[in-house]
């Protein structure tokens, strides 16, 4: 008996093939063999180098056998091993095992073909060009990247963009909702028109600032990945329309809980005027009317207080309310413009690039 070489990639295994065989009493060889094995990755296709191997051993003139590795893990073994044979050895001349290397199933049957190789070595097949085969009359010859490589690097492209362009008009919400924040706690009564409407114009100009970014991205995602393709359509990139704020909180009216404060201010107003006015201004008619002026200006000044505190609790609800909402429609404006440009280019790259085959 002579040495057995094993030819094989990492995926078969071929040190776990190489002790079964060794513990059946093969011999395996490096050099001076006299058969060999061609162990097959059940797990991925048959690849040059799979093909290269079998070149050799066929100017080598050893006898060669094909045998699935690890079939323990691959339930449709069998089939997987008919397409290898049927690209490795289509003329049925080398010999086809299978053997489980966890418990070395099947392994009787290849140690004796290695005690004794009773088929011959592989047949080299002639190097062939790779023909294009056009899918249909519209489909054009192209240049540059092949269609799979051009659908990834778009898929690719349009991720880095929709995640880039989201986390921008994230932060750039956020930093208005902040700046916001801090201007309700400085705003009057009378500036709740303004604020509300620079707010809803900084919230149009995020918006619009974020969408021309994002068609700036796309755009040229779109430009390489149909890089000398022709009559390529550009598709219409329109959004969906922007969601419309909520109104901004109307303005308050006066009403019974103001009467009730007003009355409290009164009557805190009159007790602190009595006790200022008393001890400067003697008579009871004079310092009487200081007293009632003096009431009236505190019970005034308590009910504006009031009222202003409410107006900015108010436009503080509605901020949130409307940066809250306008956040959640801008991401979802992006992501779909994102798929529907995504989803054009893939068409058109597939329309218009044929299929090649081997």
């Amino acid at each position: 008996m002579t040495g057995v070489l094993i030819l094989a990639l990492a995926g078969a295994e071929p040190d776990r093939l190489a002790d079964l065989l060794r513990k059946s009493g093969v011999e395996v060889a490096t050099e001076g063999y006299g058969a060999a094995i061609v162990a097959v990755d059940l797990s991925s296709d048959i690849g040059f180098e799979e093909r290269a191997m079998l070149d050799r051993l066929a100017s080598e003139a050893v006898p060669t056998a094909l045998v699935a590795g690890g079939v323990q893990r691959h339930p449709d073994w069998p089939e997987a091993m008919a397409r290898a044979r049927e690209e490795l050895d289509p003329e049925r001349h080398l010999a086809v095992f299978a053997v489980a290397t966890d418990d070395g199933g099947g392994v009787e049957a290849l140690v004796a073909w290695c005690m004794q190789p009773d088929t011959g070595p592989p047949v080299r097949r002639p190097d062939t060009p790779t023909p294009v085969v056009r899918l249909d009359g519209s489909a054009r010859r192209s240049s540059g990247p092949p269609r799979a490589d051009r659908l990834a690097g778009l898929r690719a492209g349009v991720a880095a963009a929709r995640t880039e362009t989201v986390t921008a008009a994230r932060e750039s919400v956020q930093a208005l909702a902040v700046a916001a924040d801090r201007a309700c706690g400085t705003l009057g009564r009378r500036d709740a028109a303004a604020y509300t409407a620079w707010l809803t114009d900084s919230i149009s100009t995020v918006e619009l600032s974020a969408e021309a970014e994002l068609d700036d991205r796309l755009h040229q995602v779109r430009r390489v990945a149909t890089i000398g393709l022709t009559g390529v359509d550009a598709g219409q990139m329109a959004s969906e329309p922007a969601l419309r704020p909520p109104p901004p909180p109307l303005h308050r009216t006066a009403g019974g809980e103001d009467a009730v404060v007003l009355l409290l201010g009164v009557s805190a107003g009159f007790g602190i005027g009595r006790m200022l006015v008393a001890p400067i201004v003697d008579g009871w008619f004079l310092g009487g009317l200081v007293t009632a002026a003096v009431g009236l200006a505190i019970a005034a000044w308590i009910v504006g207080v009031r009222r202003t505190a409410a107006v900015r609790a108010a436009l503080r609800r509605w901020t949130a309310d409307t940066v809250g909402l306008s956040r959640t429609a801008l991401e979802h404006r992006l992501v779909a413009r994102v798929g529907t440009v995504e989803a054009h280019v893939s068409r058109e790259i597939w329309n218009r690039m044929p299929s090649r085959r081997v």
